[in-house]
């Protein structure tokens, strides 16, 4: 048999299909199924202030501007760890005025564009009074496996309206409303003229952070405010790792 050409032939593509059954089968897989959604672990307090994408009182000696793309892994470190971490410390007691802005720059070129297509989303939440609530949702179920994987599509995106418990008719009629899509452009364009060039990206009174660490951050805040500095020690433990140290999202 071995020496019979067609034989040996059919006997390599037998192998070959084995072999092939097993790398696939050994593959991590995460499921992609829109109604399999993981709650938010920090979702945003009820009782703090907010008006559509801004937090906080508007009289606060503070303001700070986070520029994300919600398919960034290091905006999804930021809003797990450093955020909440902010709100409590800062703006839920009127000492920082905090503000969203889209760059939702990584799905460019790409078709769908799931970075704008998420912005959008999350911008017509807004419209129902439900930002927040759908910001976090978002990122709670950002996909593991990467950037533009078909991830970002309507039935994620309405499985998540029906969580935060928005009109899910009005919710779609707005997703497919191009002035939507041409305000998150709009707003990139300004975050670009910012000198943006990869998200998050955190200004502070108008100056744009390093995230080194949260208590650097956090000394830089009370500086601003007037605040006495920290106890050595006492400053939160929770933010975790840099979002800045972690793979910001670039194109």
């Amino acid at each position: 048999m071995w020496q019979n050409p067609t034989a040996i032939t059919t006997v390599l593509a037998v192998i070959a299909t084995i072999i092939l059954i097993i790398v696939v089968n050994s593959r991590p897989t995460t499921p992609n199924n829109p109604s399999v959604l993981n709650p938010p672990a920090n979702p945003m307090a009820d009782s703090v202030p907010r008006q559509g994408t801004i937090l906080g009182s508007t009289s606060a000696p503070v303001t700070m501007d986070a520029w994300e793309d919600f398919q960034c892994p290091a905006c999804e470190i930021w809003t797990l760890q450093w955020e909440p971490n902010v709100v409590q410390e800062f703006v839920a007691a009127g000492v920082v005025r905090y503000q969203f802005h889209d760059y939702a720059f990584l799905g460019t070129d790409h078709t769908p564009d799931e970075s704008l297509n998420a912005a959008v989303a999350a911008q017509c939440a807004s419209a129902q009074g439900k930002f927040w609530q759908y910001h976090d949702w978002l990122y709670a179920n950002q996909n593991p496996n990467g950037e533009n994987q078909g991830w970002f599509l309507q039935a994620r995106f309405d499985a998540i309206a029906q969580k935060v418990g928005l009109d899910l008719a009005v919710f779609d009629t707005c997703l497919v409303d191009p002035a939507r899509a041409a305000a998150v452009h709009t707003e990139q364009d300004a975050g670009t003229a910012l000198g943006i060039t990869e998200t998050p990206s955190i200004f502070v009174n108008e100056k744009l952070q390093a995230l080194t660490t949260y208590a650097a951050l956090e000394a830089t805040i009370r500086s601003l405010a007037g605040l006495p500095a920290s106890p050595v020690g006492s400053s939160t433990s929770g933010a975790g790792a840099s979002p800045g140290a972690s793979g910001s999202g670039q194109p």
